[in-house]
């Protein structure tokens, strides 16, 4: 994927058309075939087919698992920043009056940026925009901290401060990083391509029958289409059906306690 998205829907319908258009054309080579050739020439076809279906089975069980691994990862690391985030806000108290203020102000821009930072945000600015100005706003708050250290209550309670700050830039880089984490796409255009030959092997292989079984092409066709959408979409979870609001609203909250009054 790599900054590639196909429309959610687009996926899964081109894909059931070109199988079952595959079909067709495997079933008129078929057919072609019976008709120029004797019982002879179909031995170990069979095989083939076999190892084409079993590898298409195997690319989508790999690519489904490491989807399934990446939603939960990002799942957790959504989690872990806003706690990061809601631990270093706490731990500014420690921090001199004068100062505590200003690196409030700049905690509430640094959150804002992060949730503009979401592709399902759609924000104004460029996500390169986003960064450079979220790279300002994580070197002041740490300018601002350490020029404050000094004046705090002691240097243990300075130290568990830093730590906050720098567990917290920390979290917020795991959690970019994984949110443009995908499959490269040529792992989906291989199985894209797997599940078409597919269709043209299993419309050959069918052709020797009278009657050309259009409900099991249709039904093999709809499966693997709808399996392989499902798959896209649990690796773009900001794009279809399956969300991460829910693990957004940890975020919200937390931006939201940042308003209410001490």
């Amino acid at each position: 994927m790599n900054g590639v998205q196909l429309p959610m829907i687009a996926l899964p319908v081109l894909l059931f058309v070109a199988m079952v258009v595959a079909a067709e054309v495997g079933r008129r080579l078929g057919r072609f075939r019976w008709l120029r050739s004797d019982d002879a020439d179909t031995v170990g076809t069979s095989a083939v087919d076999a190892a084409v279906l079993g590898l298409l089975g195997l690319l989508i069980a790999f690519w489904f698992s490491s989807a399934g691994t990446r939603l939960d990862m990002r799942r957790s690391l959504i989690v872990e920043e806003a706690n990061a985030i809601g631990t270093a806000w706490l731990r500014l108290s420690i921090l001199p009056e004068d100062t505590r203020s200003s690196v409030r102000d700049l905690f509430r821009g640094y959150l804002d940026t992060r949730l503009a930072q979401r592709p399902a945000a759609s924000p104004a600015e460029s996500q390169a925009e986003l960064s450079d100005r979220l790279k300002d706003q994580r070197d002041a708050i740490w300018r601002q901290s350490v020029a404050a250290v000094p004046r705090c209550a002691s240097d243990q309670t300075a130290a568990i401060l830093l730590a906050s700050l720098n567990e917290m830039f920390d979290a917020g880089t795991r959690h970019q990083a994984a949110s443009m984490a995908h499959t490269p796409t040529e792992i989906l255009v291989l199985l894209l391509f797997v599940s078409i030959f597919a269709a043209l092997l299993a419309g050959h292989d069918m052709s020797g029958t009278k009657r050309f079984n259009w409900l099991h092409m249709a039904v093999f066709a709809a499966v693997t289409s709808v399996t392989i959408w499902v798959t896209y979409d649990l690796e773009m979870p900001r794009y279809g059906l399956i969300r991460l609001d829910d693990y957004d609203q940890t975020m919200l909250d937390v931006r939201a306690d940042f308003d209410r009054p001490e």
